[in-house]
């Protein structure tokens, strides 16, 4: 269900995708050797949320290319018009998952 590549493809980043789902994407960018973490959610309609971690310091030089390109990912949805987000900058990035206790998931479903 990919629809990002056709508009990542040529782009001044590297954007690879991490997850998809009819709502949301997420992706690993890697811009000017500096780690993004973004996260996209097509909500409200014309207004993109997203969510960009980034390993290191996060400077105007920096955004302005991956604010355009997700830009260009939200146009390819739909008729977006803002876009709504929140930045974080950090010293390490770490992925995980965690997993949720067997015996809490079981009584949550009582």
């Amino acid at each position: 269900m990919p629809h990002y590549h056709n508009h990542t493809k040529g782009s001044e980043n590297d954007w690879k995708l991490i997850r998809e789902t009819a709502s949301s994407q997420k992706f690993r960018v890697t811009a000017e050797q500096t780690k993004i973490e973004v996260d996209i959610h097509y909500t409200a309609e014309k207004i993109l949320t997203v969510n960009l971690v980034v390993e290191g310091h996060a400077t105007k030089s920096l955004l302005n290319p991956v604010m355009d390109e997700i830009g260009r990912l939200g146009l390819s949805r739909g008729d977006y018009a803002v876009i709504d987000y929140t930045l974080s900058d950090t010293e390490h990035l770490i992925e995980g998952n965690y997993s949720i206790d067997k015996e809490d998931r079981r009584y949550r479903r009582l």
